[in-house]
């Protein structure tokens, strides 16, 4: 398994998968999810794009894990 960003315009994933298809598939779901915010305040599904998919440097993969501690803090 790698490390996979898949990406909108204005949001982004990383995602861990065996190459970019199932990266794409499962960064789908996962900004799906993350896009529930937009489906609440307009009362309607919200289309998603996924622009990039490409695997993920360590800078990312740094920043992702900080942020999933720092949720784990809150």
């Amino acid at each position: 398994m790698k490390t996979f960003y898949a990406a909108t315009l204005a949001r982004y994933v990383l995602v861990d998968a065996a190459d970019k298809a199932e990266a794409a598939s499962l960064g789908q779901d996962a900004l799906h999810t993350l896009y529930a915010d937009l489906r609440a305040k307009h009362g309607r599904d919200i289309p998603i794009e996924i622009r990039t998919v490409r695997l993920a440097n360590q800078a990312e993969i740094d920043l992702w894990n900080f942020h999933r501690r720092m949720e784990g803090q809150q």
